[in-house]
This record gives structure tokens, C-alpha cells and sequence, in this order.
């Protein structure tokens, strides 16, 4: 599936979720300090130590990416993922996913002590299909947004990826509704190359818990974005409480490979897609790799027909008094 059907019907659909898929994975390192490439691109000063292309623009300007409500960023283990699910509750789909590292966090235990906490989280997400992007959003906090995928894949096992958002859009017309279609300008490119003297092996998520990662993701509340009744965006449903989930997600197929993050089009093969020329990158990207310090070529992860799930999520309301 490359772009969400205007027409699509949305399907409310409760956890849990079995998906099975294919997984591309970049694992990196975030610090909480932020660099000096980071400070000169801030737009907003509350998000200091994250790049801007961490959030949409809707969660960017809302609670959800204030540190004062929603908790300061620490960084550590981080992730890229790109997914092409071929099965789940509401069909096919593909998935981009930011996920910076981990985030404080201040929340009640039964006996009303208040309890500092840290964990993984989720700060972008594009989707290409509406159901998922309401489901995510109103099930597990998941600030899923739509965007069209380009994929081109290669006998040999090369795959590329571009990433059109709805949410990058631009149009000078005062009456365009937002997120109404996808960006002319790609946000996001990649492409994977396996390395081919490498055997593959089996990889489970959970395995992380043997370092002493926890792999939980802790959401805040999302912000609405719906317009009323139009159907643009009519699958940006708000949440007002807080969720933890622990994602499942593992194989018996994974595989070792090369990642080009290069955001340039002479770095990747000649755009069809409708990628922005000019400048050679996406319209929002400021970095030449897509996140700042990030080198052309990575060590990463393709992980074939693999087993996904996302339980049902643990919500409670945020503390009184905040953070």
C-alpha cells in the first residue's frame, strides 16, 4: 500500500492487535544535551535537545511535545523503523516510526506516592491508511499521522523508501483543509542493502529486557486535530489520558544490512516520486542524514514475516499537580 483512499471508512478497533509484517530497523544513540546543528534548527525552545523533524506539526505545537507537560526528553537507545505490515486487524499497511529514546515521566501508584519513571516513546509516526492512524491514536496515544509510500525493490534484495506526509503539505490556497493529501516534497528516504555473507538468525524484541532495556513505550495524551466535519483529518482523534504498552515483535528470519540515509537525490537512485530537486531533500529535513550526527551509512536490521502485537494499553490520568 503506497496512500490512504480519501473514501477509506474508518474502523474502530480495539486492542489487541496481531500484525505480521516486514521490518526495517535502525537502532542509534540520542543524548539529552542538545548538539549545536540541533539549537540553530529549533522552532520552539520547550523541545531543546530534539531536532524539529522529531514531531508533526500538530504535536509539535501542543502538550504532548512540551517538556513542562509531557516530560523531559533523556535520550539513549533510539530508533528508526519502517514497516510494511501485511496482515492486521484493519489490512495492509506501511509505517515510518521516530522514536528518540526515553522520556521522564511522573505517575501515581495505588497508594498515591508519586514515582519518577523513564521510558521509550514514540514522537512521529506516518501511516498509510486511515484506520490505522484513528485506531493508533486512540488506543495506545500512538501520534500516528497519513503519508504516501514509495517503494522500489530490486531483485537483489535493495529496498528504498520515500515518505510523503499529508502533514508537510503546503498550498496557497486559504481554503485547502489540512492533511487533505500528501506533500509534493518527500520528509523521508532510505534504502537497505543485506549483506549477503551474513547468515540469518532469529531476533525477538524482548531479548532487550536480558541488557536491562525496557522496551515499554510511554505515551502522553495527543491532541485532536480533527476539523470538524471534514473528512481531512478526520482520523486525528485526541486522547486526554496517558498509556503504556509493551509492543511485541519478533522472527525467525532477521538479516544484517547496510541503511543509506542519505536525504539527497544524488545519493539514491533518480526520483520518480515527486521528491523535491532543488534542494535535493525533503521539504521539512534540515540534516543531510535525516537526524543530526547521523552518518550517510548504518549497520541495520531487516526482520521477514515477522510476528507484531500491541496489547491492550495501561491508561491513567496524569498527576494533579503535573510534572
Amino acid at each position: 500500500m503506497e496512500e490512504s483512499n480519501s473514501d477509506e471508512q474508518i474502523v474502530p478497533t480495539p486492542a489487541p492487535w496481531k500484525l505480521k509484517g516486514t521490518v526495517y530497523m535502525l537502532s542509534f544513540w540520542t543524548s539529552k544535551a542538545p548538539a549545536d546543528e540541533v539549537k540553530a534548527n529549533l522552532k520552539d525552545e520547550r523541545q531543546a535537545g530534539l531536532p524539529p523533524i522529531a514531531y508533526s506539526p500538530l504535536e509539535a505545537k501542543s502538550p504532548f511535545a512540551d517538556p513542562a507537560a509531557s516530560g523531559e526528553h533523556f535520550g539513549g537507545l533510539s530508533q528508526f523503523q519502517i514497516i510494511r505490515y501485511t496482515e492486521s486487524p484493519v489490512g495492509p499497511y506501511d509505517e515510518l516510526i521516530i522514536c528518540p529514546g526515553f522520556f521522564a515521566y511522573e505517575k501515581d501508584d495505588t497508594k498515591g506516592k508519586r514515582n519518577k519513571m523513564k521510558n521509550p516513546r514514540i514522537t512521529r509516526i506516518y501511516v498509510s491508511q486511515k484506520s490505522t492512524c484513528w485506531n493508533g491514536r486512540n488506543n495506545w496515544n500512538i501520534p500516528k499521522h497519513l503519508a504516501r509510500f514509495k517503494w522500489d525493490e530490486s531483485a537483489d534484495g535493495k529496498t528504498r523508501v520515500r515518505v510523503y506526509p499529508y502533514d508537510t503539505a503546503v498550498s496557497s490556497d486559504s481554503s485547502h483543509d489540512a492533511e487533505s493529501g500528501p506533500s509534493e516534497n518527500f520528509f523521508f528516504q532510505a534504502a537497505f542493502q543485506p549483506v549477503r555473507w551474513a547468515p540469518s538468525f532469529p531476533l525477538a524484541l524482548s531479548w532487550l529486557k536480558y541488557v536491562g532495556v525496557d522496551t515499554s513505550l510511554v505515551q502522553p495524551p495527543l491532541p485532536d486535530g480533527r476539523q470538524g466535519d471534514s473528512k481531512a483529518g478526520e482520523e486525528l482523534i485526541g486522547t486526554s489520558r496517558w498509556c503504556k504498552i509493551q509492543p511485541a515483535m519478533s522472527t525467525r528470519k532477521a538479516m544484517l544490512g547496510w541503511i543509506n540515509m542519505s536525504q539527497h537525490d544524488r545519493d539514491l537512485a533518480d526520483d520518480d516520486g515527486g521528491g523535491n530537486r532543488n534542494s535535493g531533500r525533503g521539504n521539512d529535513t534540515k540534516y543531510d542524514n535525516f537526524w543530526p550526527g547521523m552518518r550517510r551509512w548504518n549497520v541495520a536490521i531487516k526482520m521477514e514475516n515477522a510476528d507484531i502485537g500491541f496489547g491492550e494499553g495501561l491508561h491513567w490520568d496524569a498527576p494533579p499537580s503535573g510534572l
